[in-house]
Formats: C-alpha cells, sequence, structure tokens
C-alpha cells in the first residue's frame, strides 16, 4: 500500500506545473522556457506567442489558439490538442509524441524534426505543413487533411493513412508501404526521389 502511494505522489509531482508559470502564460499570453506539465491552457488565445522549450508535457490544449506561434524545443508529449489551431506557427525539434490532435489545425506549421510518434492525428488539417525529419511511430493520420503538405526523409510504414487527403502532398525520401504508395498515387501526390515502396 505504501508503494502504491509513493507512486503516487510521485507521479503528481512529476506532472505538477509550476504556479508562477502558469500565472505568466495566462496573463502574459507566452511563457519561455516554462514548466507547464499538466496545466489547463484549454480554450485561451495565444496567438503569436513564444513558448520555445516549455515542458507541456501532458498539458490540456484542447480549443485554444497557437495562430503563428513559436512552439519549438517543447515537449508536447501526452498533451490534449484537440481542436487546437496552430496555423503557421512553428514547432521544430518538438516531443509531440502520444497528444492526442484530433480535429486540430496545424495550416502551414513547420514541424521539423519533431516527434509525433503514437500520436493521433486523426481528422487534422496540415496543409502545406512542413514534416521534413519527423519521427513517425504508429502516428494515425486517419481522415487527415495532408494537401501539399512536406513529407522529407520519413518512415510512414507503420503510420495510418486511411481516407488521409494528400492531393498534391510532397513525398521525397520517404518510406511507405506497397498500400500507402497507392493511395499516395490515386490521391495526386507528388512522389519525388527515393520514395520506397515496400
Amino acid at each position: 500500500m505504501r508503494g502504491v502511494l509513493l507512486a503516487i505522489v510521485l507521479g503528481v509531482s512529476l506532472s505538477a506545473y509550476d504556479a508562477a508559470h502558469l500565472q505568466k502564460a495566462l496573463e502574459d499570453k507566452e511563457c519561455i522556457g516554462c514548466d507547464l506539465r499538466g496545466a489547463d491552457l484549454s480554450k485561451n488565445d495565444f496567438s503569436g506567442a513564444d513558448f520555445h522549450g516549455s515542458d507541456l508535457s501532458n498539458a490540456d490544449l484542447h480549443e485554444s489558439l497557437f495562430e503563428m506561434g513559436d512552439l519549438n524545443d517543447c515537449n508536447l508529449s501526452g498533451a490534449n490538442v484537440e481542436k487546437a489551431l496552430f496555423w503557421k506557427g512553428t514547432m521544430k525539434h518538438s516531443d509531440l509524441s502520444h497528444i492526442r490532435a484530433r480535429g486540430a489545425n496545424f495550416k502551414g506549421t513547420n514541424l521539423s524534426g519533431s516527434n509525433l510518434s503514437f500520436s493521433d492525428f486523426r481528422g487534422t488539417k496540415s496543409w502545406k505543413a512542413n514534416f521534413t525529419n519527423a519521427l513517425f511511430n504508429k502516428t494515425d493520420f486517419s481522415d487527415a487533411e495532408l494537401g501539399d503538405a512536406k513529407f522529407i526523409h520519413n518512415d510512414l510504414r507503420s503510420s495510418k493513412l486511411t481516407k488521409t487527403l494528400l492531393w498534391r502532398t510532397h513525398f521525397s525520401d520517404v518510406m511507405m508501404t506497397k498500400a500507402q504508395c497507392a493511395h499516395a498515387k490515386k490521391e495526386e501526390a507528388l512522389l519525388g526521389a527515393n520514395v520506397m515502396c515496400y
């Protein structure tokens, strides 16, 4: 019993945000290098805000606006970003693993070098997003819109592209399954150099 209680206490302490950082984020609408683990930042307008280098793991960001915001080098693992707006923002080299992004908008967002493994991107809109060098392991893009997005140096073989819109999506130096390649061609995607279909 003691072990269970200790685990619960440790679990809470590991996901506890810094109250001063949360206040700054909500009042100033930005917070650089902040500890916002598990914080509730939902339904807020953070358009143009700078959060780079912050820890937002397991935070609740659903329905918030991060239009043209800076979320580079952030830890967003396990965060809830459902129906959030990241339009023309930048999320380079960030940890987006295990996030719940269903219905979110990543149009024009730069996600190059980020980790999107085990993430739920179903129904997202990512037109013209940049996924260069991003990591994908069992990422679910079912019913997502990835038109004119850019995939360069990626392995998509374990990811789901079921009913995914890929019109004019750019693929180069990418590994895909034969079924994914067939779907991409049917969707009129642009398959460039070194697209390998397994």
